[in-house]
């Protein structure tokens, strides 16, 4: 079987990485992109490749792994792999798929693996079916927030993070707008200027300088214009 989904491996133990290796190799629907015993390397390949799947050591040198996942700034599921049980608490605020005790027994290792194989699932289907009603998945304030679509009013841009407004508060997370944009639904949103994306369910009234939303007037970029109205003519007020 052709696999269908990627790990990436943390883990600065060579005996502990080879267990994890051993158990993969019963999930042919895995591919493992490799192992890293350094953060440092390892944080490179997790920001330039994404994989869907992180195991992660809590105990690495000179950064925990709680600290790895913090400094992520799109970080993947993430399934903790430790000997110390303390931690649990702190990596299921950072919204961990699983927190697995060393030795991990393959009983406990198939659990998590049913648990990764069924979000990604989820998701997938998600983006087949072209719903809006997903999750925008991101870090903010030390912790992991799961954004409902529907809720969000816009995004603005703010020099090195995004302000995401939404009808239960805002969050600021640092990272591009261009990057949200890619996560967000064509059907759903629409980028009204270099620094607002704004969702249509929310939109109150236009004309060619702005938008209204919330009872907020948000610009509209000369660059934009024509794409916007081309977009909203055909949108009942």
């Amino acid at each position: 079987m052709k696999p269908s989904y990627r790990c990436l491996i943390l883990e600065d133990e060579p005996p502990a990485a080879r267990v994890l290796l051993r158990y993969l190799q019963d999930y042919p629907e895995w591919t493992c992109m490799g192992v890293h015993h350094s953060p440092k390397t390892a944080m490179t390949v997790l920001e330039a490749e994404a994989p869907d799947l992180l195991f992660l050591d809590i105990h690495l040198p000179d950064i925990s792994g709680l600290n790895v996942l913090r400094q992520l700034s799109h970080p993947p599921m993430v399934v903790f792999t430790t000997a110390y049980p303390q931690y649990a608490v702190e990596g299921f605020e950072l919204a961990a798929l699983d927190y697995l005790l060393k030795p991990i027994s393959p009983e406990r290792f198939q659990k998590a693996m049913e648990r990764a194989l069924e979000r990604l699932e989820q998701e997938r289907i998600l983006e087949k079916t072209g719903q809006d009603s997903g999750f925008l998945s991101i870090r903010a304030d030390r912790k992991v927030h799961r954004l409902p679509f529907q809720r969000i009013l816009y995004l603005q841009a703010l020099d090195d993070y995004v302000k995401i407004i939404s009808t239960e508060g805002s969050l600021l997370p640092k990272i591009t707008l261009s990057q949200l944009e890619k996560e967000l639904p064509d059907q759903l949103f629409l980028r009204i200027h270099r620094s607002y994306i704004v969702n249509l369910k929310f939109l109150q009234n236009y004309d060619q300088q702005e938008v209204s939303i919330a009872d907020r007037k948000l610009p509209i970029g000369k660059s934009f214009r024509e794409l916007v109205s081309a977009r909203l003519r055909n949108i009942e007020f």
